[in-house]
């Protein structure tokens, strides 16, 4: 095997892993359920909103009483979702480092183009806006297959735990 199928092969590999054990972090540490609830008791307060005026004083204080708890609610949310990236997200940025140092020379063209956005995005710069590519060096590799990845194991993964359950 010669150093470009190794690097392939290592790029693919670590971005699955990655994929994976980010998809993990983030149902640990997210802990959707208690976020899906909270979501719903949110779009309960929101839905009663409108029907203020129709209420008498004493369900205006109980209602004012549940709309006291929505700055909690939403902050126990927030940190719920932001907890996973504590971890994920330094691990992700030395992946890619490792990634672009350890495969410098890495390129793979594909026989296809794909719409990418262009590097200058961030200074809001819309000239090519989407940029198609065929080639990627390794840190575009490392994203491309992570994104696939992880689209793939947020698909696969929960169907696995459902068979596992029954």
């Amino acid at each position: 095997m010669n150093n470009e199928t190794i690097a392939f092969f290592v790029i693919t590999l670590t971005s699955i892993i990655y994929s994976i054990f980010s998809l993990h972090v983030t149902k640990t540490l997210g802990k959707r359920t208690r976020v899906k609830q909270i979501q719903e008791e949110v779009n309960r307060i929101s839905k009663r909103m409108p029907d203020t005026h129709k209420m008498s004083e004493k369900e205006k204080l109980e209602f004012q009483k549940e709309q006291d708890k929505l700055p909690s609610l939403l902050s126990e949310s927030m940190s719920l979702q932001f907890k996973p990236l504590l971890i994920s997200l330094p691990i992700f940025i030395v992946l890619s480092y490792l990634i672009k140092t350890s495969f410098p020379y890495f390129s793979i063209q594909l026989s296809f183009s794909i719409p990418t956005f262009p590097y200058y995005w961030l200074i809001l710069r819309f000239d090519n806006f989407p940029n198609w590519r065929d080639t990627f060096g390794p840190f575009g590799w490392f994203i491309l297959t992570l994104l696939l990845s992880s689209l793939m194991a947020q698909a696969i993964i929960p169907r696995i735990e459902k068979r596992r359950t029954k």
